[in-house]
């Protein structure tokens, strides 16, 4: 039987009330007039009357719902939960840690829960009649002409969930951070500007390691569909990237019959949607006693419904798990498409093989959690930590990985493992303790940013288990402040406190009294191998860095070589060499891509392609004549 959950009013909210909700006890005395009702009063009563009666009838209908979708899982104790939803518009406060952080307004409202579970449905539903895309062979591993043997190729992937005119600025992400790729890797020829400072100036020199490029993508974002939600992928595969359909590990919800009759059907379903239909679902298999059982208070789709809304991108976050899937290659990384590639991760590579010969050349991580791995057999994983996401700081305070970056030896067995970790649905909410209440709460705790730290530290083998935690400054490199600021969110060190209205803390936020070496705001680009545009904004919003703080040297750093690596890009593709690549060929192209340079802002910085700060004014790359 459920029970409404009251709404308590925080001690601010009362202390703001004042005497003014008591009219009658203003002035410290009780008013004994009495007054005649009048035609107002009346309508008054009426208007509250039938307030009331609406507030009951919403109450019933929300109980019938309610109990309605949770029957199933009364009975047997287990969670469920959603698809995902449009991302948060702001990073949770220390304000709203609380038992309802990062929950959606009214989450336990049935049509709410409703609305998740047909979310779900229609993911299913596309697997029916749909394949997850086959990985093409990889090219020849010796040189035909020479037998000489060829470096392995490192497959490079980003995750694409939805398509929307907002999503275009990012489309140009995807481009640059491709051609970021290609032009540090093995293969490239490097492209001489004598004198020219717009060139870029980190890497570009080619690498050791081959590459490819991936996009996993949602069925809401497939090339498949007709409409403008297709574009992007079909945008994205013009580039060069091979698209791969996949499905969460397992559905959020059961496969059922609830919106479409025949989705347990076997006649004209494929064989992977059988399969994957009896795979289960989230929190399917949750312990029914112990300390990781669900509380018989808590909602059955409470879990469910959190893990929909969670994060950047709700439970199809969980998609950048398939980076695992990608067997064909000895290694994998996963990037955001608002993410530049500096210089080679060459080193990082051969140490991740074992070929770094037990010598350590990677740049480790300097914080409380971090451990040394052993260098003289393969890496499993790399990964960065997300200090930025902590609520209170301390020496054992969970700490998320970066949802943003992410290096594997791919392995199927350890994708079956996250599977079960995600059939288990092992998090604690109340409190929000995380997974196998351990990992949890801060931004993104329920999908990646919490499953991966959860897998590694809890789930995965110890003798089996090698990876290690790279130094942010240096790779994944957010130009982020190490100490809480006096303001609410995150901020990098303000040159004048008083004119900014925020200042530097004393509290590090991985908990340790000395935090100066990992003060990323202040460690140029010539020092980092890749970065990641968060703190800096997103060079297609026309960023001005963050001006007033220690951070905007190195952000305007940043920023230049993005805009450097897209002139760079579109010089490739004008220049007739891009053989097997996108170009531009037609002149009416052509004369396109140079109107596009004539944006107006800081032209030193910006090269053209902004004629104001904001997203406004950036001018787009025009789409290539050919395909790759």
């Amino acid at each position: 039987m459920h029970q409404r959950r009251k709404n308590p009013i925080s001690p601010a909210v009362a202390s703001d009330r004042g005497d003014d909700s008591h009219p009658q006890l203003q002035n410290g005395r009780t008013s004994h007039h009495t007054r005649r009702p009048t035609s107002s009063s009346s309508f008054t009563l009426i208007l509250l009357l039938l307030f009331s009666v609406f507030l009951f009838l919403e109450f019933i209908a929300y109980r019938v719902l309610n109990d309605t979708n949770s029957s199933v899982d009364q009975t047997d104790h287990v969670h469920q939960s959603t698809p995902a939803a449009s991302p948060p518009t702001k990073r949770p406060t220390t304000s709203t840690l609380s038992r309802s952080s990062f929950e959606p307004t009214n989450k336990d409202k049935g049509w709410r829960v409703k609305a998740a579970r047909r979310a779900s449905h229609e993911n299913s539903y596309f697997w029916r009649t749909h394949e997850p895309d086959e990985v093409p062979p990889l090219p020849p591993s010796t040189d035909p002409s020479t037998g000489e043997e060829l470096p392995p190729v490192v497959a490079y992937v980003t995750t694409l969930t939805k398509c929307a005119p907002k999503h275009k600025g990012p489309l140009d992400g995807a481009a640059v951070l491709m051609h970021s790729i290609r032009r540090n890797s093995y293969g490239w020829t490097p492209m001489q500007q004598n004198g020219d400072e717009k060139w870029p100036k980190y890497g570009g020199q080619g690498g050791r390691y081959r590459y490819r490029a991936y996009v996993i993508v949602d069925p809401e974002a497939s090339p498949l569909n007709p409409s403008r939600s297709g574009e992007c992928a079909r945008a994205l595969q013009k580039l060069g990237y091979i698209v791969l359909h996949r499905a969460p590990l397992v559905p959020l919800f059961e496969i059922t019959d609830e919106f479409h009759p025949d989705m347990t059907k076997t006649e004209g379903a494929s064989e992977f949607f059988i399969e994957y239909r009896n795979k289960g679902y989230v929190g399917q298999q949750r312990p029914i006693e112990g300390p990781l059982s669900r509380p018989p208070t808590e909602n059955p789709d409470k879990l469910k419904l959190m893990m929909h809304n969670d994060g950047c991108c709700g439970y199809t976050e969980t998609l950048k798990l398939h980076v695992y899937g990608l067997i064909e290659h000895e290694l994998a990384v996963h990037l955001d498409f608002d993410s530049l590639i500096l210089r080679p991760m060459d080193d990082l590579f051969d140490a991740m093989l074992g070929k770094s010969d037990g010598h350590n050349n990677i740049p480790i991580a300097k914080g409380p959690k971090t451990k040394t791995p052993d260098f003289t057999k393969p890496i499993d994983a790399a990964f960065t930590r997300d200090y930025n996401s902590v609520n209170k700081p301390s020496l054992d305070a969970p700490v998320g990985y970066q949802g943003g970056f992410l290096v594997v030896r791919p392995s199927l067995e350890v994708l079956e493992r996250y599977r079960t970790v995600l059939k288990e649905g092992a998090f604690l909410l109340n409190p929000r303790k995380g997974w196998g209440g351990k990992h949890g709460g801060y931004y993104g705790d329920l999908t990646f940013q919490g499953l991966l730290p959860y897998y590694y530290e809890e789930v995965s083998p110890s003798e089996e288990h090698n990876a290690i935690e790279l130094d942010r400054c240096i790779y994944n490199q957010m130009a982020d402040n190490p100490r809480k600021s006096t303001y609410k969110f995150p901020r990098a060190t303000p040159l004048d406190p008083e004119k900014m209205g925020f200042k530097d803390t004393d509290v590090c936020r991985d908990g340790r009294k000395d935090c100066s070496d990992t003060d990323c705001q202040r460690v140029l680009p010539s020092e980092s191998l890749t970065t990641h545009f968060t703190f800096c904004k997103k060079p297609w919003d026309c960023s001005d860095g963050l001006p007033g703080t220690v951070a905007d040297e190195t952000c305007k750093g940043l920023l230049s070589e993005w805009f450097a690596v897209r002139k760079e890009l579109e010089d490739w593709w004008l220049s007739g060499h891009a053989e097997g690549q996108p170009s531009y060929s037609l002149d009416a192209t052509i004369v396109k891509v140079h109107q596009q340079r004539e944006g107006e802002l800081e032209k030193d910085r910006y090269l053209g392609y902004c004629n104001e700060v904001g997203s406004g004014g950036y001018r787009r790359m025009v789409e290539p004549d050919t395909s790759a």
